[in-house]
């Protein structure tokens, strides 16, 4: 046994003789700095290149994602910059130019039209004043029905007055007073997506509902951030008992039904914020003008209920993290918890972070949008997509466009951050590295 050790030991002698000898010949010259041939000729197997770049061209190679990011970026531009290009305000009511729809007539046709309706109007009027003559007194609103049975009015329906001139309808809306306009050579901008019943532009007010749905879905989505990373990290970082007292919390929270939460808050605040309008004392006063008790009230749901999820995923990472040997050598350096958990652990967790945070932005939208829909979002004359939907109920049958249109923005805007944040997931997990 003994010779055995004796023989790999000297294998090992004779092995590694030739090394030591290649050492002890080396000079100065052989440590000197590559020459620029030499640094040219040197191949790379692939490029030295960051997380972020690295998270980017894995992004880059997800095409349903950077579809998804440039119908984010084009919705963007379509809120925040739309409005500004266009003549019409969103709560400008445009006298005559009520329930148009996203196409409407040619220049020769509404001419037709409106003078056609002129005339049945004149017809029905000679009609009552004929009428009250023979009576000797002004009619009732029951003999004045029976009047407007018995003449020829067809004139009065536009679309069988239509189909009685062979009139179709042809993009885009405008109202008989603009259609005259035009054809005196004055540029009228038109009505894209039609008007509501009160004469308002459809389209900038879209435009402005799907910026204010876009601002509340990220505006949240930072509350929910804030709140999470900060309560998640002191959990995951303390462990123990505090640990655990302030994951029983996070149960308790979740057990709360938050739609409820919603509603009472909404119910709760909505008369102490009016008075605070109405007061006209504090400086915050406008601001809670702008947002209404309703939407406040939804902020405050976000700051109480919706940020546990998050605080589960810190919490979680900080669990991993904090066993590393970068905390151990911060610690050993003296440095405080607070600098630990700011500058060693959550930067560490940023992609969860960017992650989760992106896909609470859809989550928010839909919260507003659900509940402007059941009348307790936004309080008029702001709009959003969801109290657009609400008001186009009243007639759904008729104009059902006006339902249709909100809806699919809604439906492509949620689509997409869900989408995007499903692929930026995906490039941030250094898990998945291609």
């Amino acid at each position: 046994m003994a010779d055995m050790k004796n023989n790999r030991i000297k294998h090992n002698i004779v092995c590694t003789q030739p090394d030591i000898e290649n050492l002890l010949e080396l000079t100065p010259e052989d440590f000197a700095s590559a020459t620029e041939e030499q640094k040219e000729s040197f191949i790379q197997d692939r490029e030295s290149i960051s997380y972020w770049k690295d998270a980017w061209r894995r992004l880059k190679s997800n095409r349903v994602s950077m579809v998804a990011l440039g119908v984010i970026i084009f919705l963007i531009l379509f809120a925040f910059v739309g409005p500004s290009v266009m003549p019409y305000g969103y709560d400008q009511f445009n006298k005559g130019a009520e329930n148009l729809y996203p196409w409407h007539y040619s220049l020769e046709d509404g001419e037709k039209l409106a003078e056609a309706q002129g005339s049945a109007e004149m017809r029905l009027e000679l009609a009552f004043e004929e009428a009250a003559k023979e009576k000797g007194s002004d009619l009732t609103s029951i003999e004045k029905a029976k009047i407007k049975a018995q003449v020829n009015t067809s004139g009065l329906d536009e679309g069988k007055l239509r189909k009685e001139l062979g009139i179709h309808k042809k993009l885009f809306g405008y109202s008989k007073s603009e259609l005259l306009r035009k054809a005196d050579g004055e540029k009228i901008f038109p009505h894209i997506f039609g008007t509501d019943k009160y004469g308002r532009d459809i389209l900038v007010r879209t435009m402005i509902g799907t910026r204010v749905s876009m601002l509340v879905g990220l505006f949240a989505a930072l509350l929910v951030l804030i709140i999470g990373a900060i309560y998640g990290s002191i959990s995951g970082y303390a462990g123990g008992k505090v640990d655990a007292v302030m994951m029983r919390i996070v149960e308790l929270i979740y057990s709360i039904p938050e739609m409820l939460v919603v509603l009472l808050l909404a119910t709760a605040l909505n008369q102490p914020l009016k008075d605070y309008m109405n007061s006209g004392v504090g400086g915050l006063r406008n601001f809670v003008g702008v947002l209404g008790p309703n939407l406040i009230s939804m902020f405050v749901a976000f700051a109480l209920l919706y940020w546990v999820t998050m605080a589960r995923i810190i919490r979680g990472q900080i669990l991993q993290l904090k066993e590393q040997e970068f905390v151990t050598a911060a610690k050993a350096l003296g440095a405080k918890n607070s600098r630990i958990i700011k500058r060693h652990l959550l930067p560490n967790c940023i992609g969860q972070i960017v992650v989760t945070t992106c896909l609470q932005i859809p989550s928010a939208i839909f919260l507003e949008s659900f509940l402007s829909y059941l009348g307790v979002g936004v309080s008029a004359p702001l709009t959003s997509l969801g109290s657009m939907a609400s008001d186009a109920l009243g007639g759904v049958q008729t104009y059902s466009y006006r339902l249709v249109i909100p809806a699919i923005i809604l439906s492509v805007l949620i689509l997409s951050f869900n989408l995007f944040g499903d692929g930026l997931r995906d490039a941030l997990d250094p898990r998945l590295k291609k």
